[in-house]
């Protein structure tokens, strides 16, 4: 059983939709429990330049305010980074701004960005001793590297979403995503947002 509420843009996928080699993963994908909440794993190598990392599981109509919540661990310049989610390895990485302008840029563009599962995007800060960085990946889960752990948690339970040891998300498993603008007529598709985050994130 579920209590997570997904986006309608991905759907865990059947044993018609898959080879067989991946017909365990199916049955492992649908016997999964999806929750919200959170799993933090703390940093102790002072190398590197985040003392934490969390993976986070939220309601996807609450994923836009704990994501704005989540913001405010970020400096007061920032950079939007974002890319299609089959490119993930090869992420656009905005220029710095102020980031209140860079959160109006993305609230305009809401609905897309958290809805359509070809999107990824989130929000970085990183210098020669610091990173912090809230990302959505394409199933819509939030990433986070951050330095305050204490903050983190305090905006975590703000939002009355529990800590835990382990979860499972969405994209551990087989899975359908189709174009959000075959669900919603009146959404823009993955293209013309992308081109929109470029023109604005790319001066």
């Amino acid at each position: 059983m579920s209590n997570l509420e997904i986006p309608k843009a991905i759907r865990l996928a059947t044993k018609s939709e898959v080879p067989r080699a991946y017909w365990k993963k199916v049955d492992a994908g649908q016997a999964a429990a999806f929750v919200e909440g959170f799993v933090l794993t703390g940093v102790e190598d002072p190398e590197q330049l985040f003392r934490f990392y969390a993976e986070v599981n939220v309601n996807n109509s609450r994923l836009w305010e704990v994501l704005v919540d989540l913001a405010a661990m970020l400096p007061d310049r920032c950079a939007c980074i974002f890319c299609w989610y089959e490119d993930a390895d090869d992420v656009i990485h905005g220029e710095y701004q102020d980031k209140t302008l860079v959160l109006e840029e993305l609230a305009s563009l809401n609905k897309e960005l958290v809805q359509d599962c070809y999107l990824e995007f989130g929000l970085i800060y990183n210098d020669e001793k610091t990173l912090v960085e809230v990302y959505v990946a394409e199933s819509k889960f939030i990433k986070v590297w951050g330095v305050n752990k204490e903050h983190f948690e305090s905006i975590m339970k703000k939002h009355n979403l529990p800590a835990h040891e382990e979860m499972h998300f969405v994209d551990e498993f087989p899975k359908v995503v189709v174009p959000f603008t075959s669900l919603d007529t009146e959404a823009r598709p993955t293209e013309e947002i992308l081109d929109l985050l470029k023109e604005v994130f790319l001066k």
